[in-house]
């Protein structure tokens, strides 16, 4: 599901406190029930300058909100935690995967944040996946770290730490050791799992795809254009590539977060831009959520350009 991801405004803290009224979203939240509409305005106040909330909206109705609040401590001002809260009605649709992208996005090439913190309930599966998906890291375990269901519960420390992969670059420089090397080769059926998990982490599945359809159907014809990164045997990258005759498309470009920033996705486009070369393709199209600004400077820095048209579509099996 599309959303547009957008700054909060006061108009929309009425139908993020209509949250709440679902015992499931309260459940997974330090949170009571039965709160007012006031304690909600207050808590989510437009006023306070370290606390940047986003919404995301669809067809007019919000269904997500994320608020990243950044510490005023002088000696913590590189540090910040955040909140995240959907629709019962959107969950796992990618509405938390779009707010975490825009959260992520913002505190790096922004607001310049080394430390994003948060406390996340020990059986919240879910949201786990979800912030590991982001380069989040399990620090340790809290204890009876809060009352629910009329029993304790216990609670995971979570942090993304901005600078381990600057430092890890460092590290490799100053020791006169190169990157890792990543190992392209094509697709074999069974990176089929391990395919599927990279797309998950990456936000590229959708409930109109279906991966492992999208991979029989591929695989069914076996053209050498879905690609794999590795490495040390283990893939950390995709990008499926297609070619009837007259243009060329790119599908599941994606990247491990841990390997993010490494130069790993050019070096997958590259190949498959030289695999499509040799076949005589003239054209490479792709499509790019409008939303989605991030991918969109990357594929720019490529040197891809916005073709004026309109993308048009119809799904003929599922």
């Amino acid at each position: 599901m599309d959303a547009v991801i957008r700054h909060a405004e006061v108009s929309d803290l009425k139908a993020v406190g209509e949250f709440f009224r679902d015992p499931e979203v309260t459940r997974q939240t330090s949170q009571i029930p039965y709160r007012s509409q006031d304690y909600w305005d207050s808590l989510f106040s437009m006023d306070d300058k370290n606390h940047i909330q986003l919404v995301a909206e669809s067809s007019g109705q919000i269904l997500g909100h994320l608020g990243l609040r950044i510490q005023d401590n002088p000696r913590r001002k590189h540090c910040a935690s955040f909140g995240i809260t959907i629709h019962p009605n959107a969950q796992g649709k990618g509405i938390g995967k779009q707010l975490m992208a825009a959260m992520v996005e913002l505190a790096d090439s922004w607001l310049n944040l080394v430390r994003i913190e948060l406390d996340v309930y020990t059986d919240n599966s879910r949201a786990i996946a979800l912030y590991q998906g982001f380069g989040f890291e399990i620090e340790g375990e809290s204890k009876c770290d809060s009352f629910r269901d009329g029993q304790w519960a216990n609670s995971y420390r979570m942090s993304r730490i901005r600078t381990a992969l600057v430092d890890s670059l460092s590290n490799a420089s100053s020791t006169q050791k190169t990157k890792p090397e990543m190992k392209i080769r094509t697709f074999k059926l069974e990176d089929t799992e391990t395919v599927i998990s990279l797309w998950q982490q990456c936000g590229l599945t959708t409930a109109q795809n279906n991966p492992e359809k999208d991979i029989e159907r591929k695989i069914a014809n076996d053209d050498g254009l879905f690609l794999v990164g590795e490495i040390d045997n283990k893939v950390i990258g995709s990008v499926m590539g297609g070619y009837e005759g007259h243009r060329g498309w790119v599908n599941y470009l994606a990247i491990n977060p841990q390997w993010q920033k490494y130069g790993f996705g050019k070096a997958l486009m590259e190949h498959l831009e030289n695999k499509l070369s040799r076949l005589g393709c003239p054209k490479i199209n792709l499509q790019v959520r409008s939303t989605n600004q991030q991918v969109l400077r990357f594929y720019r820095s490529l040197g891809y350009k916005t073709d004026h048209v309109i993308s048009l579509g119809k799904r003929l099996n599922n």
